[in-house]
């Protein structure tokens, strides 16, 4: 061994040392103590530091550092190359073993995030035991291209870690060409494949409608097994439903040619993980196979209550007379159809089931309900004071036992209007109605939107009848609440409660967390006053589960949840593989996450499309799969772009529809199939108000519209093809008679009804597309979501209709070959007329009416969205508001033909739509009525229909008939 000793000050100032180095290690001698350390164990090879008294060489372990100083003058020069080079010899194996490992790694796994991560941890540290020193040593020259291998590692940018992961890719695609040519019928796409091979410890992969994300969830559960990554008890696969569970199972039976794999349910592995935990399987409630019975059980446990529990009855009228609805004023609409058009959609009715036209009405008329006072929704007045220009007054309310008018303002404190309403007619009204009761000494109570707004209408009326001496008689709550019951309410609410209780079990909602809840509703009263009418039947719910020693669907997640959580199960699955993850709730997610917390080694493959999410309403939370990355950490994002079901054209328009929500991902979806030609038809065709007269009936089966599109579409085929007519409702649907009786007309036809959600994963050859009304069942939907179930979901989009929008693109993306819509244009859906103005769309496949050609021309001249309708009665035919009863203008209909004439295209005039027809009136400059054609001894000519002789309200407006400019008339 060679020595290194200390200088001549060494001895004098202090302790003299003495170093012994060899192949083998270092000796070190201080006060003649000797301490051996071997190379392996210092981190570096040591250091050698000039000092004016002599060389101070320093000597790093992991736990300590020696440091020697006053030593030889001569010893860097004489040993330092020494130690670097037996350091090196002695190390060299650990760098071998590090970068064989790496190597190892990178040829036969993907390079997840975590293994770079802990690559780069390994690289950092033996890269600060080899550098700087190494880069100038000849001590360790004859490694320089391992050591240079190290440094590059510890470079190592984002396109390096590219590289290598396309480079495994590339070498695995070539490896499996063979598996992935033949594990479907068709040989899988480029995409496909590398979807199958990307590996990282987050995986999301956007599957559009029809790119085949089951052949890949296939294909890689076939691919891991293969390059034998995997084995079969490795691989957890996890559908969102037991049909789309079994369905996978006979796919990877078919094509896998095994048993070993099967997917399952978030329930179903709930249930497997509190069976493992508990020693065996809990009994299952029958509420948690049957939703339907759920429902029914709830409803009947609400009834009960209220018969049985005064208190609760009590609650549940004051919650059905004020907090039942969403309220909105009129000063948040544009336009008085718009309003009207909210009234509708949330069909507002009063406890009576009159259809009010305000909330401020509504109120009122529960107020008179709820205390026995009898009273008559727009009743004729009691005095003639109709006249020609307008039809018999009829205040807001009449109460029979007082001979007392009520009449509800929509004025604010300012006595400002809607901006829609004009302000000086409005108050003229006023006027008209204050002076009309007083000529006829009539009493009417005023009450305005101003003392609604304040909190004080229904003071306000009780303190006016006070002076009445009324003696309340009760309504028997049992008649209201059999109104509630016959309108539907009672149900509805029941309905909203049976899914509020498994949102409520979900949130894990304690005290504290309730209340933020409810603070953070949109509507904190009406929240809590829920909450109140909730709470009894979740409690007696729980305690029907508690007695029979059963669990529900959220138990099953929540307990498996919790033993995951807390340690009590530990996954055994390395590879966690879901379907349809963009229907997923935070709870199955959590559940997900866990699972991969409880096996470090566990990646997340997540197959889904946010086009295709439409299950809010059950708990399903859009921003776990755009926001993926947030939730679960560093994702390595695929797409699958090529869509093998539907054309080019299809394509475009649901594309374009569906992707004008800025909050979604953004992609294109390409077609395996092209055509020059529109595949999207609409066929616009009047409903003919028959829907009026009979719930039960199917306009489009009734008006022949389908029957006109089942014989367009046997026109074009040579053989059978399947077709789907869907609606947003089940029973907008024919039922299955009628789709016997369509089956045995078209027979080269298999034809199919499945409302919107349900033909989710579905596909036929042609799709028929029904019900896009607006209205209480309108589609998009307008209903207003009560505040406690909003508060429950997840956050609602900001993006308008973004998830029925959503809804729409997966029902146009179920053909193959065309899309057929049918539409009464009257009273059709927003999306309808935004396909017609935005999109490629084909218009001219179908003949079409007047009526339907020219709705734009006929909107209601009063609340000005609605749409003129005709409509017969026993006095003939005529027009009125789509808004009826809400609003009730009406006005003639063409006396020729039958036809909705429009006031708008000839200023002056009113001209029948029926380009056949043609038939035009002049219009009166002063009153602005009809001008009729008569005689006189001077001559024909135009007078007004308002007229009425030596009356006061007549008028006498006359022009001659030849000196009419009449309008140039199309065609």
């Amino acid at each position: 061994m060679k020595s290194i000793s200390s200088t001549v000050f060494g001895h004098l100032f202090g302790h003299p040392a003495a170093i012994s180095i060899g192949p083998k290690g270092v000796i070190l001698s201080v006060k003649k103590t000797p301490t051996k350390i071997s190379w392996q164990a210092l981190i570096s090879p040591p250091t050698f530091t000039f000092g004016w008294l002599g060389q101070t060489v320093s000597f790093r372990l992991a736990g300590q550092t020696y440091v020697l100083n006053h030593l030889a003058y001569n010893c860097k020069k004489k040993h330092k190359t020494d130690c670097e080079q037996w350091w090196a010899e002695a190390n060299k194996n650990r760098l071998f073993g590090l970068l064989t490992k790496i190597k190892k790694v990178k040829n036969r796994r993907y390079l997840r995030q975590s293994t770079f991560n802990n690559m780069q941890l390994a690289i950092a540290k033996e890269y600060n035991r080899w550098f700087p020193w190494a880069a100038s040593s000849q001590g360790a020259a004859h490694l320089a291209k391992i050591v240079t291998v190290l440094a590059q590692y510890q470079h190592w940018q984002e396109q390096d870690i590219t590289l290598c992961r396309e480079a495994y890719i590339t070498r695995q695609l070539k490896n499996y060409q063979r598996f992935f040519d033949r594990v479907e019928e068709n040989p899988l796409t480029l995409r496909q494949r590398r979807a199958c091979i990307i590996d990282d410890d987050n995986n999301l992969l956007l599957a559009g409608a029809g790119t085949g994300k089951t052949s890949v969830m296939i294909g890689r559960a076939g691919y891991l097994l293969n390059s034998q990554q995997a084995k079969h008890h490795d691989i957890l696969l996890l559908a969102y439903g037991r049909k789309a569970a079994d369905e996978m199972d006979q796919r990877i039976k078919e094509k896998l040619q095994t048993d070993n794999i099967s997917a399952t349910t978030f329930h179903r592995l709930g249930l497997d993980i509190i069976a493992q935990v508990e020693g065996g399987k809990p009994n299952l409630s029958v509420f948690a196979e049957d939703e339907k019975v759920k429902a029914k059980w709830v409803q009947a446990c609400f009834e009960t209550l209220i018969q049985k529990q005064d208190k609760y009855r009590d609650l549940v009228m004051a919650y059905f007379s004020e907090y039942y609805y969403v309220e909105k004023s009129y000063f948040e609409f544009t336009s008085l159809g718009e309003y009207y058009q909210y009234l509708t959609d949330n069909d507002i009715r009063s406890l009576k089931g009159d259809k009010v036209k305000s909330f401020g009405e509504l109120h009122i008329a529960n107020w008179l309900c709820n205390h026995g006072i009898e009273y008559q929704y727009e009743a004729s007045y009691a005095f003639d004071v109709k006249t020609v220009a307008s039809r018999q007054y009829q205040p807001d309310f009449f109460l029979p036992a007082l001979n007392t008018y009520i009449e509800y303002y929509g004025i604010d404190e300012n006595g400002d209007t809607a901006p829609y309403i004009d302000k000086q007619e409005y108050h003229a009204s006023i006027a008209w109605k204050r002076k009309t009761h007083q000529k006829n000494n009539s009493k009417c109570i005023e009450l305005t939107y101003a003392q609604h707004k304040q909190g004080r209408l229904l003071s306000s009326l009780e303190k006016s009848l006070k002076n009445e001496n009324i003696v309340y008689k009760w309504f028997p709550d049992g008649v209201l609440l059999a109104g509630l019951k016959e309108t539907g309410r009672m149900t509805l609410l029941a309905e909203i409660f049976a899914k509020l209780i498994g949102l409520y079990k979900a949130a894990y909602l304690d005290e504290w967390s309730e209340k933020r809840v409810i603070r953070n509703s949109t509507d904190a009263k009406k929240t809590e006053k829920a909450f109140e009418l909730l709470k009894p039947i979740l409690s007696a719910y729980q305690a029907r589960l508690l007695n029979r020693n059963e669990i529900d669907f959220e138990d099953m997640i929540i307990k498996a949840l919790a033993y995951v959580e807390t340690g009590k199960f530990i996954s055994p699955w390395r590879y966690i593989m879901v379907d349809e993850f963009q229907d997923i709730s935070e709870p199955r997610a959590r559940l997900v996450k866990a699972l991969r917390g409880s096996n470090k080694s566990t990646s997340i493959f997540a197959v889904g499309d946010d086009w295709q999410a439409i299950y809010r309403f059950s708990g399903a939370d859009i921003t776990l799969t755009t926001g993926f990355e947030d939730y679960f950490g560093p994702t390595t994002q695929t797409e699958l772009d090529q869509t093998f079901r539907f054309n080019n054209r299809i394509a475009q328009v649901a594309t374009d529809f569906v992707s004008k929500n800025p909050a979604q991902i953004n992609k294109m979806i390409k077609s395996f199939k092209h055509q020059d030609e529109p595949a999207v038809s609409i066929l616009r065709k009047s409903a003919g108000g028959l829907k009026a007269q009979d719930e039960k009936i199917i306009d489009e089966i009734v008006n022949g519209a389908v029957d006109e599109v089942l014989t367009a579409i046997t026109g074009q085929i040579d053989k059978p093809a399947t077709v789907y007519l869907l609606a947003r409702f089940w029973f907008q649907l024919p039922d299955k008679a009628s789709v016997c009786h369509l089956n045995n007309q078209y027979p080269q036809l298999n034809i199919q009804t499945h409302s919107f959600h349900g033909v989710k994963g579905k596909e036929a050859d042609y799709v028929v597309i029904m019900g896009l009304k607006s209205g209480k069942h309108s589609f998009p939907s307008n209903k207003a979501i009560p505040p406690i179930l909003d508060a429950l979901l997840a956050k609602e989009e900001k993006f308008e209709h973004a998830e029925e929008r959503r809804l729409f693109y997966v029902v146009l993306t179920r053909a193959k070959q065309r899309v057929y819509i049918i539409a009464d244009m009257s009273d059709t859906s927003c999306f309808v007329k935004e396909l017609i103005n935005d999109h490629d769309v084909e218009l001219d496949e179908f003949g079409i009416t007047v009526n339907q050609t020219f709705v734009d021309q006929i909107h209601c001249l009063v609340c000005e969205t609605g749409t003129l309708k005709t409509r017969s009665n026993r006095f003939g035919t005529f027009v009125s508001c789509s808004y009826f009863p809400r609003c009730d203008y009406k006005e003639r209909a063409c006396e020729s033909c039958q036809s909705v004439m429009s006031t708008t295209r000839h200023k002056g005039f009113k001209i029948c739509l029926n380009q056949r027809c043609n038939n035009i009136y002049p219009l009166c400059e002063k009153c602005g009525a009809e001008m009729v054609l008569r005689k006189s001894a001077r001559g024909e000519f135009w007078g007004c229909r308002n007229y009425s002789g030596n009356e006061q309200t007549s008028c006498r407006n006359a022009i001659a008939k030849g000196k009419i400019q009449w309008p140039e008339m199309q065609g």
